[in-house]
């Protein structure tokens, strides 16, 4: 399929804005996953939308830092290795977040409340079940017409049989 689509923006209420929205906002594996590993600096997190989780990064690789220029060095490879777990453990919950995000964001732009409806708009029908006067008939309504039609040529048929005088 062409990816032209992406570049022509109908600034319309439908499913091609919908669809482009998305396309900005949706999450990627790919990217995460480049992120992790860099992973020290919790950009991955950040990019996860978790951002607790990306500070919680952002300070232990301060502390170990710190550890390592401070007389308390054997602080420092324990820092380290607990990281080192929570990113292991974070090539799992990667893939998990990724899903759980785009599935919300599709959500949100698919079940988002549009433009309200126009002023005129009397619904589907009418009170009564009588279409308004610039819509045509129910499918009902339009079948009682044509019985009627084919009614009324019966009886002029009859009336005006071929070879009766």
């Amino acid at each position: 399929m062409s990816e032209a689509w992406k570049h022509l923006d109908l600034q319309g209420g439908g499913v091609q804005s919908a669809n482009l929205l998305l396309l900005k906002l949706i999450k990627r594996r790919r990217i995460a996953y480049l992120l992790w590993l860099i992973f020290p600096l919790g950009l991955h997190r950040t990019y996860l939308d978790h951002a607790r989780g990306a500070w919680g990064y952002r300070l232990a690789s301060l502390a170990a830092l710190t550890a390592l220029l401070a007389p308390w060095q054997w602080l420092a490879p324990v820092l380290l290795a607990g990281m080192a777990a929570f990113a292991c453990h974070d090539l799992y919950w990667i893939d998990r977040r990724v899903t759980i995000l785009n599935k919300q964001l599709r959500m949100q732009v698919y079940l988002r409340h549009g433009d309200a409806m126009a002023p005129s708009f009397a619904g589907r029908h009418a009170q009564g079940g009588e279409a308004p006067p610039d819509r045509a008939p129910s499918f009902a309504k339009q079948e009682a017409l044509l019985r009627e039609l084919a009614r009324r040529n019966d009886a002029r048929n009859q009336e005006h049989k071929p070879g009766e005088t």
